[in-house]
């Protein structure tokens, strides 16, 4: 089975994590994030941790550690191989905020319900297009 990326849509058509990407002020940052999400497709999301760890229910973080920064990227699998990407955020403390894991529980049942995505193409996103 081929595993595929897509982007979690807000029903107003907005990504969270591609603004998430978009607002980073770091572009090597950002390309490391885009080679994680692609190497985590591959690797049909079967990577070792650190790298991935449970979160709540069937949400995942990605883990990635660039410089001084550490960023994690917020996703579920969904049928047939479909790796929804719902959010990012960079750490700043051992525990994720309250407020950031309410927002991604929020988005998984969002996603459950409404099923609104676009397809994650790494060329789209190094090269700073929408989503």
């Amino acid at each position: 089975m081929t595993y595929k990326a897509y982007y979690y849509l807000k029903s107003s058509g907005r990504a969270p994590l591609a603004e998430y990407l978009k607002g980073l002020k770091e572009k090597q940052a950002v390309s490391d994030i885009i080679f994680a999400i692609v190497r985590l497709r591959e690797e049909k999301c079967q990577l070792p941790p650190p790298f991935i760890k449970h979160v709540w229910k069937k949400v995942y973080e990605l883990r990635l550690q660039h410089q001084r920064s550490q960023y994690r990227i917020f996703y579920f699998i969904y049928l047939q191989g479909k790796v929804i990407l719902l959010d990012g955020y960079t750490k700043k403390t051992n525990k994720i905020p309250r407020r950031i894991l309410k927002r991604v529980q929020c988005y998984y049942f969002d996603y459950l319900t409404n099923q609104y995505e676009t397809e994650f193409k790494e060329k789209e996103v190094s090269q700073g297009s929408e989503y």
